[in-house]
C-alpha cells in the first residue's frame, strides 16, 4: 500500500557538514576517557543548534534549501526526527506541550496529534514501550521551527525525539537512574507503557525510528484523500476567518527610515510563500491614507 500510495522524499542530514564535525570527533574519543565528552565546537559554523530554528529568517543556506524543496513540492507531511526523549522516556510523540502556535490551523493540529497517536499505536504493537506525549519539554509556540512552521502552511509537521545516551556509546539503565518519582513504572494516560530500563543502544533509538516512519508513510497511505482534503480545507478556513476578523492586512510603506530592511522582510515572505502585493492607486485604511506602490500582504485572499 505505501508503494503504490505515497512519494516520499527523504532527506538524511539538513547538515551533513556538522554530521561529519560529530562523527569524527566521536571516533577521536571512543574508547577513552573523553568518549562521551561535549563537541567542542559548533557543528553549524553561524548558528550550531539552531540551524533548526531559521525558518521564517532563513538566514543561513541549508533553511533557503529547505524552503526552495518544499514550495516546490507541497508535501502534505512534514516528519523530523530528533533526540533525545525526556529521561526514562524512548521516544516523545506528538501531540505538543502547551502552548501550540496561537494560528496554527486546528484541522492540521489534530491532524499532527492523530499521526502522533498512530506512530504510539504502531510502537506498542512492535513491543517497543516508553512512547509518551505532551509533557512539558516540547511545545509549540516558537513559529520559526522548520519542522513546525509549515503547520501555517496548512502542512501536517512535526517533530519527535528518540532517546540516545551519548553519540554511538551503548548505556545499561537501571531503576535508580531514573527521577524517584517514575521508579514505580506506573503507567499514565500518556506513558502508558514505562520503559523500564536495561541496555539502549544506537540499534534501538534507530528501530523506533524507523517503526515511526513506517507508521507515518502507512498513515499517509490510508489517508491520502484526508490529507490532502484537510490542507484543502484548512487553507480555506483560514482564509474564511481572516476576511471576517483582524487582522484583514498588513500594510508595509514604501518610505520608510530603513527601507532596505523592509524590502527584506518582503522578499522572505515571498520566499515562504506569502503573496505581496502593490497599491495601484491611494487608497485608506483607518483614516490613514497610502499611495501607490504601497506593499499590502492582505490574509484574506
Amino acid at each position: 500500500v505505501i508503494l503504490d500510495s505515497d512519494v516520499l522524499f527523504l532527506w538524511p542530514s539538513i547538515n551533513p557538514d556538522g554530521q561529519n564535525i560529530v562523527s569524527h570527533w566521536y571516533r577521536e574519543v571512543v574508547n577513552t576517557p573523553y568518549e562521551v565528552s561535549p563537541l567542542h565546537e559548533l557543528y553549524q559554523k553561524y548558528i550550531g543548534h539552531d540551524n533548526n530554528r531559521d525558518a521564517y529568517m532563513l538566514n543561513v543556506p541549508e533553511s533557503r534549501v529547505i524552503n526552495q524543496v518544499w514550495r516546490q513540492w507541497e508535501p502534505q507531511i512534514i516528519y523530523v526526527q530528533h533526540q533525545t526523549a525526556p529521561f526514562p522516556t524512548r521516544i516523545w510523540l506528538p501531540p505538543f506541550a502547551e502552548p501550540i502556535a496561537n494560528r496554527a490551523p486546528p484541522l492540521m493540529s489534530r491532524e499532527v496529534n492523530t499521526i502522533g497517536m498512530t506512530i504510539a499505536q504502531a510502537l506498542e504493537s512492535n513491543g517497543q514501550p516508553g512512547a509518551t506525549h505532551m509533557g512539558t519539554g516540547f511545545d509549540a509556540w516558537y513559529p520559526g521551527y522548520v519542522d513546525y512552521m509549515p503547520m501555517l502552511q496548512n502542512i501536517a509537521s512535526y517533530w519527535t525525539e528518540t532517546a540516545l545516551y551519548r553519540y554511538a556509546t551503548p548505556h545499561f539503565y537501571t531503576l535508580d537512574d531514573f527521577p524517584r518519582d517514575m521508579r514505580d513504572l506506573r503507567p499514565q494516560s500518556l506513558y502508558p507503557s514505562p520503559w523500564a530500563g536495561g541496555w539502549w543502544r544506537l540499534r534501538d533509538a534507530v528501530d523506533y525510528m524507523e517503526t515511526a516512519s513506517i507508521a507515518t508513510l502507512d498513515y499517509a497511505a490510508k489517508y491520502k484523500e484526508d490529507l490532502l482534503y484537510n490542507r484543502y480545507q484548512a487553507g480555506r478556513n483560514t482564509i474564511a476567518r481572516y476576511k471576517a476578523e483582524p487582522p484583514y492586512a498588513y500594510v508595509i510603506p514604501q518610505a520608510q527610515h530603513d527601507p532596505s530592511a523592509a524590502v527584506a522582510l518582503l522578499e522572505r515572505m515571498a520566499t515562504l510563500g506569502v503573496r505581496v502585493s502593490e497599491l495601484t492607486q491611494t487608497a485608506s485604511f483607518d483614516s490613514v491614507s497610502y499611495p501607490a506602490g504601497t506593499w499590502v500582504i492582505a490574509d484574506g485572499i
